[in-house]
């Protein structure tokens, strides 16, 4: 397509993206996850490898640095190129089902993509930190718009370490680094409210990722601490859960949870899956590499199946991995 008619294509499709925000784009963890009542939404017991696509598989597939990941409710895999500057969408089976954004100028690009998220219908969210701007794509790839972060999350949207959320009840979350704390964004992308979310203020000093757990409960692991840290609706602390004494032995990178509240964390420095229960105490310690194999997750996402999926950039891989679950008496 070219000329006026692609023009009013693009014109149309932008039209939509504030519709998409205001009906809810935040349900990717609702569906990513186990339903309650589900036979397979007891403790993991263990995490079995489905799949892997290893260093030559992923060169294969263009991707050179894969730095996010977010499921669909198809059990599609997103997967965020840091070095192409693209989004790869995966089938089950690993096998590319389309591509958007790369290098470019223009509104469809990317220009320094940091984070992505799915909902429940599948759309494709892109935080862009270098536009300080959100990029909506649907199902099959076609671009929707672009929407600036506005008032004072345009510029914590710019600074390194800003992440997106979406929660269970969908609304859109922005992680702020430099003001420590979660904040809750309109349908405009615009704080929803002016004073600060996690009380007290000291409770987080230096967040680097969070997510929703059931009943609009949410999780944030504090770096200067090693400590993932609970906190209720209102934003008061109520758990918290120090993973190491000394955070130079443990890092978390990423984080999800399933809607039986289990909590998963990616940890590159000791290179393993932690999994917690609701209450913060460890259920299980899945290794994924050792001295002399190293496989450092810098991203973590659940699949609709439960099934986890995770990345290394540096070893260039990605392993999808399979719970085994105790079963209701």
């Amino acid at each position: 397509m070219s000329g006026p008619n692609r023009h009013a294509s693009k014109a149309a499709l932008a039209a939509l993206l504030p519709l998409v925000l205001a009906a809810g784009l935040g349900r990717a963890a609702e569906v990513a996850t186990p339903a309650l009542g589900d036979s397979t939404a007891g403790a993991p017991l263990a995490l079995r490898v489905e799949w892997t696509l290893d260093r030559d598989a992923l060169e294969a597939l263009g991707i050179g640095r894969p730095s996010r990941l977010a499921y669909d409710s198809d059990g599609n895999l997103h997967v965020l190129d840091a070095e192409s500057r693209r989004v790869v969408k995966l089938d089950p089976h690993g096998r590319v089902l389309y591509e958007v954004g790369g290098y470019g100028v223009d509104e469809t690009s990317f220009e320094l993509p940091v984070d992505i998220a799915v909902d429940r219908d599948q759309t494709l969210l892109v935080l862009d930190r270098s536009r300080a701007a959100l990029i909506a794509y649907d199902r099959a790839g076609h671009f929707l718009g672009q929407r600036p972060f506005q008032g004072d999350a345009a510029e914590e949207s710019r600074a390194a370490g800003a992440r997106v959320l979406l929660d269970r009840f969908g609304k859109l979350w922005l992680l702020s680094i430099q003001a420590r704390d979660l904040v809750p964004l309109d349908d405009q992308l615009e704080p929803a409210r002016a004073t600060r979310y996690l009380v007290p203020e000291d409770s987080v000093m230096a967040p680097t990722a969070a997510a929703s757990a059931p009943g609009g409960d949410l999780w944030i692991y504090d770096a200067a601490r090693g400590a993932l840290r609970r906190f209720d609706p209102s934003g008061k602390l109520i758990v918290t859960r120090v993973l190491n004494p000394l955070p130079s032995r443990v890092s978390v990178s990423d984080l999800a949870v399933d809607r039986a509240g289990y909590v998963y964390a990616a940890d590159p420095v000791g290179q393993r899956v932690l999994v917690l229960g609701p209450d913060g105490a460890a259920v299980l310690d899945r290794p994924l590499g050792g001295d002399r194999v190293h496989w450092r997750p810098a991203a973590l996402a659940l699949g609709p199946r439960g099934q986890v999926a995770l990345a290394d950039p540096e070893r260039l891989e990605i392993q999808v991995l399979t719970p085994e679950r105790a079963s209701h008496p």
